[in-house]
């Protein structure tokens, strides 16, 4: 019903210029950048890994595992860059239980 109502022809279909709504037709370099890097969510890096997400929220909780983005309540984790999944899994390569992968 909310929906529908806020979508209706009588409430106003776009946003207003103060809304923080924006809407510009132009990319910026940092923006197109943005839209260009890719993520991962919980539950697919907890599957790539394969452990349970619920360790991913532990190991936020202690600062612990990869860096990771938060978009309102969902947390995504940067697959490519600096410090992106793939970095945190070539920093954790080991030859031997002793002994880490020299980089």
């Amino acid at each position: 019903m909310a929906y529908s109502m806020a979508m209706s022809p009588g409430f106003g279909g776009k946003p207003g210029l103060n809304s923080g709504v924006g809407f510009n037709s132009m990319p910026t370099p940092q923006s197109s950048a943005l839209s260009e890097r890719r993520f991962l969510s919980e539950v697919e890096l907890a599957s790539r890994w394969g452990m349970s997400p619920k360790t991913l929220t532990r190991w936020r909780g202690l600062g612990r595992g990869p860096v990771f983005n938060k978009f309102s309540k969902k947390v995504a984790y940067p697959l490519d860059g600096e410090n992106g999944v793939l970095d945190y899994e070539k920093r954790h390569l080991y030859v031997s239980t002793s002994e880490r992968v020299p980089g």
